[in-house]
C-alpha cells in the first residue's frame, strides 16, 4: 500500500530529511499479523534513516521470516506478562534517545519521523505525537463514530497548537484517549524510569499520558495525520472490547477527569457509539 497523503498541509514545520536520527522504531509484533510486513515496509521508507527492530513475546516462524526478508533483528521478551510488559520491554531495548513503538497493523507516512524530529527541535516536551487516520484492511481511509468524535475534540481543544500542557492537555485527555501509542515518539532522556502500568490491559497508554500530564509534562504535537491505524477483529483492541475490559477501563479513566454522573454519561456514550 502507498501511504495516503497527509490530510492537512497547512502550517507545515520544516522537515528534516536524509540525516541519520538518534532514533529507533521498535515494532511490537504479536502472533502472525498479515500486516506486519507492510508496517515494516513503511518504516523503511521514512525520509530520515533510523534503526528498526522487532520485539515480540510470541516468537514464531512468521515473525522470523519477515525479519529475515527485511534485514531486521528480532528481540524476544522471555516472559509473557501482558501488554504493559511487552511495551516496557520494547522501550528498554534501545540506547537511542528517541523511541517510537510501532504497532504491527499500522502504516506510517514517509514523513512521520522527519516531521516528528522537526517538531521536537522546535518545541520542548517529553514526547511528540502526530495525528492519525483510521484505515480498512485494504488501506482505504475509514471513519468510526468514536474516531470522528476524537478528531473533533482534537480540533476544538488543540487547533494548530504544537506544544500542549496544563489545562489544555488535561481537557484533551478528559474525553477519551485521542492519542494512540503508535503515533508517539518518546524522549527517553526526559522520561527516566517511565513505564506503562500493568494495571491496565487496554488503556495503558491513556493512563501513561494522564500520569505525565499530572506531573506537569508538556507534549509536542504534529497536527497532520501521519499514522494510519487499522481496527479489525484481529487487533488486540477489538478483543478487549469484546471481553468488556476496554469498557471497564474507560470508566476508570473517565472517573479521574469527571464527577461520577458525568464520567458515567461519557462512558455510556462511548459504549453506544462503539
Amino acid at each position: 500500500m502507498v501511504a495516503p497523503e497527509m490530510t492537512d498541509q497547512k502550517a507545515r514545520a520544516p522537515v528534516i530529511k536524509n540525516r541519520p536520527a538518534d532514533h529507533e522504531f521498535v515494532v511490537l509484533a504479536f502472533g502472525e499479523s498479515p500486516f506486519l510486513r507492510e508496517c515494516v515496509g513503511s518504516l523503511k521508507k521514512q525520509t530520515v534513516p533510523s534503526r528498526i527492530t522487532i520485539a515480540t513475546s510470541t516468537p514464531n516462524d512468521f515473525i522470523f521470516e519477515v525479519a529475515a526478508d527485511t534485514g531486521l533483528d528480532v528481540l524476544v521478551n522471555p516472559t509473557r506478562a501482558g501488554i504493559a510488559a511487552d511495551w516496557n520491554f520494547a522501550l528498554g531495548l534501545t540506547e537511542s534517545r528517541l523511541v517510537t513503538l510501532a504497532h504491527q497493523d499500522d502504516v506510517y507516512h514517509p514523513d512521520f519521523l522527519a516531521r516528528t524530529l522537526a517538531a521536537l527541535a522546535q518545541e520542548d516536551g517529553v514526547l511528540c505525537f502526530t495525528g492519525y487516520q483510521e484505515i480498512a484492511d485494504d488501506g482505504a481511509p475509514r471513519s468510526s463514530n468514536i474516531s470522528r468524535v476524537k478528531h473533533l475534540i482534537e480540533w476544538l481543544v488543540l487547533g494548530r497548537k504544537t506544544r500542549v500542557s496544563g489545562r489544555r492537555l488535561k481537557c484533551f485527555l478528559s474525553f477519551g484517549n485521542p492519542l494512540p501509542c503508535p503515533a508517539v515518539t518518546y524522549d527517553t532522556r526526559k522520561l527516566p524510569g517511565f513505564q506503562f502500568s500493568s494495571e491496565f490491559s487496554s488503556n495503558l497508554d491513556w493512563d501513561a499520558w494522564w500520569r505525565l500530564m499530572s506531573a506537569g509534562a508538556a507534549f509536542v504535537r504534529v497536527p497532520e495525520r501521519l499514522v494510519f491505524r487499522r481496527h479489525n477483529d484481529l487487533t488486540e483492541t477489538s478483543r478487549l472490547l469484546r471481553s468488556g475490559v476496554r469498557r471497564s477501563e474507560d470508566k476508570l479513566m473517565f472517573s479521574r477527569a469527571w464527577p461520577r454522573p458525568v464520567s458515567d454519561l461519557i462512558a455510556r456514550f462511548y459504549r453506544l457509539a462503539g
